[in-house]
């Protein structure tokens, strides 16, 4: 249906105006919405900062612990070999000669 022509004598200016706040069409219009996120970021942030220099610091530790391991492996090896070559010379009667 067709709206009726309006009669440019009935129309007339507003004589009150609506007393509401007008509502935002985003939540991001907000400044304090932005400000509030911003310092949840700067908060996770500042954690994720925290974490990787733990992580850092922990991966040091068994850095050098498995450093360790390896250098006692190297001596108890030295050890074996030198030892399993004395031990061979003894029983080969070899080692005599150098005591007479």
């Amino acid at each position: 249906m067709a709206k009726k022509p309006v009669d440019p004598k009935e129309v007339t200016t507003p004589t009150e105006f609506p007393a509401v706040v007008p509502r935002d069409l985003h939540p991001t219009t907000d400044i304090r919405f932005v400000i509030h996120e911003l310092g949840k970021l700067t908060s996770l942030v500042a954690r994720l900062i925290d974490d990787v220099d733990t992580h850092g610091k922990k991966i040091g530790e068994v850095k050098d612990a498995i450093n360790f391991v390896k250098g006692a492996l190297w001596v108890i090896g030295g050890v074996v070999v030198l030892g399993g070559a004395i031990t061979s010379l003894i029983l080969s009667g070899k080692i005599s000669i150098a005591f007479h």
